[in-house]
């Protein structure tokens, strides 16, 4: 549901396997918002075409990734960091449904695999944003997401925010696609609807110094019909409104 009430960093992209808790991230300086520098492919792979199942680490042709966006390069190597279906064939803002991919976010592009036969389970990706904060001090942010291609199969987003003494799970929870050709799981079904263009807010008091983890993920349906592929989203970093 959506709930609730510029800074310019560098974008670290690492691929891992490991669980997000296993993953460590330096205390960032007060009032500012930075990427974890990592995120997390679960329940199956990633496809960039989910009608044929082609995984892109097998050809190096990536739509799920950090923005900025890397130039097409092919580099199979770089596993899931790249975004080059974003800057081809141009690169100033998200070919589909707004939002900067030159400014620090995460586009969502890929596929579930969702030819004939493929497994039903949904597939997830994790990241997260770190904002160093101080206690006792009210900090707004602005959350921008942006969709496209809704009469694809379904991708849902769940928002969580959490750390020094601040607990708001589930505080934006949405989706686009056509249902009545996805496998939407039964604890995703009550999610409303994204527009096109949204920037839901969250504003909390941390009881402690020290580093709030904005927690992004994405869940990808399995696609049963239509082009069997998923609808699309950008999330720009979370954009800092106030601070001490």
């Amino acid at each position: 549901m959506l709930k609730a009430t510029a800074w310019s960093v560098p974008v670290i992209a690492v691929a891992v396997a490991t669980p997000l808790a296993a993953a460590s991230v330096a205390t960032p300086v007060v009032c500012t918002v930075v990427p974890v520098g990592e995120f997390v492919v679960s329940g199956g792979v990633l496809s960039d075409n989910g009608a044929q199942g082609t995984v892109p680490t097998q050809n190096g042709y990536f739509g799920t990734g950090w923005t900025p966006a890397k130039a097409p390069s092919g580099d199979a190597a770089s596993g899931y960091t790249q975004t080059d279906a974003a800057v081809a064939p141009a690169p100033a803002s998200w070919w589909q449904g707004g939002g900067e991919i030159d400014e620090p976010g995460f586009l969502s592009l890929d596929d579930h695999n969702n030819t004939a036969g493929a497994a039903s389970d949904p597939v997830t990706v994790t990241l997260r944003f770190a904002a160093g904060v101080a206690a006792g001090v009210t900090y707004q942010f602005a959350l921008p997401i942006y969709t496209s291609a809704a009469y694809l199969g379904t991708q849902h987003l769940d928002v969580s925010i959490a750390g020094a003494g601040v607990s708001l799970p589930n505080i934006v929870q949405g989706y686009v696609g056509d249902r009545t050709t996805s496998d939407v799981p039964a604890e995703l079904s009550a999610y409303p609807a994204f527009s096109a263009s949204q920037q839901p807010g969250a504003s909390f008091t941390p009881t402690s110094d020290g580093t709030v983890m904005f927690t992004y993920t994405f869940t990808l349906s399995h696609v049963i019909a239509g082009q069997r592929q998923n609808a699309d989203m950008l999330v720009q970093a979370p954009k800092l409104l106030s601070c001490a």
